[in-house]
C-alpha cells in the first residue's frame, strides 16, 4: 500500500493579518501614484483606483489597531511578519 505524504503550509499568526494588509495596501497605493503620475487615465487605472478604496477601510482600521501598539510590541510583530514572510 502507498503512502502519501501531506504537506501543510505555516499560517502565518492571526497578529500579522494587519501587517500584509497594510503592506498590501502600500504596493497597491505606489502602483495607483505611478498610473495616475501618466495620462490619459486608462480603464486599468480606474480598476487600480476602485482596488485600493476597496481595501482603503480595512487598511485604516489596521492602521489603528498597528498604531496603539507600544513600540516594543510594534518591533516584535515586525521582526515575526518578516521571519514569516522571508
Amino acid at each position: 500500500m502507498a503512502m502519501t505524504h501531506t504537506v501543510y503550509e505555516a499560517q502565518a499568526p492571526a497578529e500579522l493579518a494587519d501587517l500584509d494588509l497594510l503592506t498590501s495596501a502600500r504596493r497597491r497605493v505606489k502602483r495607483l501614484v505611478g498610473l495616475l503620475e501618466t495620462l490619459p487615465f486608462t480603464e486599468y487605472t480606474a480598476r487600480i483606483a476602485r482596488e485600493y478604496m476597496d481595501e482603503a477601510g480595512p487598511a485604516q482600521a489596521a492602521f489603528e489597531r498597528w498604531a496603539q501598539l507600544d513600540q516594543a510590541e510594534q518591533q516584535r510583530r515586525l521582526r515575526l511578519w518578516q521571519g514569516a514572510t522571508s
